[in-house]
């Protein structure tokens, strides 16, 4: 398949098709491709740059038209959950955008297709390249598009591989307070007992979870706090 037809098909994910395709090869173009040839070949990080104060502005947008009756700390939260580096690199995959990104040759070695900073990044610089390509208006079509049915979803499911590690970045993106994790209750045999966890921030639980181990019963508690939001 020619580079050509790899783009058509990203477009049609999208739903936007670019009228300089230079700028999409730009943003699917990891550092490591240009570095390993000794090219000064332009890669995705000033187009990441870029997207990543577009994507804020988008989300700003949508949560202020939105969510009408909520504050601004309360918006301030909704915003970092949904335009976080976890979310972006979920984002990616959901797209298979892994599949597209043109990478060294040693970094496709490495895993690099798979990598969550390479996915993140070249989701940000997506969004950058949609900007400079169409303006305003076509960074709204993507977000119709891509953004907001995946943050739909995102409100219904919040499930993590890693829920603690989710929470943290979106908490930390917030306040440098400490994350808390407090078991609360252990009950039953050694070797058959169960744990009860609070996850707490700034003072205030966010969320509770059980397992059959501390370390499972912190995640429950973390993808309680992303589920529920209480805390907003």
């Amino acid at each position: 398949m020619d580079s050509s037809d790899d783009s058509a098909i990203l477009e049609r994910k999208l739903g936007y098709q670019f009228r300089s395709r230079r700028l999409l090869q730009e943003a699917l173009s990891h550092p490591s491709f240009g570095h390993e040839r000794r090219l000064d070949l332009p890669d995705n990080q000033r187009l990441e740059f870029l997207g990543d104060a577009v994507l804020q502005l988008l989300s700003s947008d949508w949560i202020f038209s939105r969510h009408t009756d909520m504050d601004e700390g309360g918006m301030t939260r909704t915003r970092a959950g949904l335009v976080s580096r976890t979310s972006m690199c979920t984002l990616a995959e959901h797209l298979k955008l892994g599949e597209h990104l043109i990478l060294g040759r040693a970094e496709e070695n490495n895993g690099g297709r798979t990598r969550q900073s390479n996915l993140a990044d070249a989701m940000e610089a997506i969004i950058g390249a949609v900007y400079l390509d169409g303006g305003w208006p076509a960074a709204e079509v993507l977000r119709e598009t891509v953004l907001i049915p995946y943050w739909n979803q995102c409100n219904h499911e919040e499930t993590t591989a890693n829920p603690k590690g989710s929470l943290q970045e979106v908490l930390q993106a917030l306040s440098p307070d400490a994350i808390l994790y407090k078991t609360i209750e252990a009950i039953g045999p050694d070797h058959d007992r169960v744990f009860t966890v609070e996850v707490g921030w700034k003072g205030r639980v966010l969320g509770n979870g059980s397992g059959r181990t501390k370390k499972e019963a912190e995640a429950n508690a973390a993808a309680n706090a992303l589920r529920n939001r209480s805390w907003l």
